[in-house]
């Protein structure tokens, strides 16, 4: 049986992540400019000095992208290869932004230590999305606000990015399981069960004159389409259950 939500890809071709040449990668940094772009406009007023988690950071696209911003960014990622590709991709631009090879679900860093925490491209990978935005919310303080973008789980959703992306090349083959999307009702469930309130959901879809010309994926906004990026900020008096703590770790190169 063919191989689906094929995770080890990001680590066997780690070394691609900042490679002009590389369609995937050159796809995924188009995808994750766009999504910084929404960052960038709902929390203009956030971002300055906020101390920011990525979720999933894989080679610090997003990352460095906040911290150009302004942000104060730790990114973590189970793929070693990613996380080196990350610092030095951070080395090279002399940034401060760290980052950490650990289990998104399990992370070792303090609880309610950051402002804001983003999972770019990362549920629709996810066995268990509910865990993941628990370890979100863990994360934040009280009125930290969280950012997310996944896929829909329909069937235009299945049609647009397993048969057509991933047929044609835009997507290595096995990238995605179907099975794992997420609609927007079961993200509000797990939202509330984390203590996370959704604010604003944004549909978003492929810009498919631009994408064909380019070979290279673009997004834009819709009112309704494959994909979306959900808007929350954990309450105040969190009902998220999880209270371990940890201690940030010294990051070795």
């Amino acid at each position: 049986m063919r191989t689906r939500n094929d995770l080890d890809l990001y680590e066997r071709n780690a070394e691609c992540w900042w490679a002009p040449d590389d369609r995937f990668f050159r796809s995924l940094r188009s995808v994750g400019e766009f999504h910084v772009e929404l960052v960038r406009r709902e929390w203009s007023k956030h971002l300055v000095g906020a101390r920011a988690i990525e979720l999933g950071c894989g080679g610090g696209l997003v990352s460095l992208a906040l911290a150009r911003l302004g942000a104060r960014v730790t990114g973590v990622d189970s793929s070693a290869g990613s996380v080196r590709a990350a610092r030095g991709e951070a080395a090279r631009r002399r940034s401060s932004s760290r980052f950490v090879c650990a289990d998104l679900y399990r992370c070792p860093l303090t609880s309610g230590s950051f402002d804001l925490a983003v999972m770019t491209d990362v549920l629709e990978h996810l066995e268990d999305p509910a865990a993941a935005l628990r370890e979100a919310s863990r994360l934040l303080r009280p009125g930290g606000r969280l950012y997310l973008n996944t896929f829909d789980r329909s069937l235009l959703s299945r049609v647009a990015v397993v048969e057509l992306a991933e047929r044609l090349g835009f997507v290595p083959r096995g990238t995605h399981d179907a099975r794992l999307f997420v609609r927007p009702d079961e993200l509000g469930r797990h939202a509330r069960s984390a203590g996370l309130v959704l604010e604003r959901l944004i549909w978003e879809r492929p810009a498919l004159v631009r994408s064909a010309l380019t070979w290279t994926i673009h997004l834009k906004e819709a009112e309704r389409g494959v994909a979306f990026s959900a808007f929350l900020v954990k309450e105040a008096a969190s009902r998220a259950r999880s209270a371990r703590h940890y201690i940030i770790p010294r990051l070795v190169p």
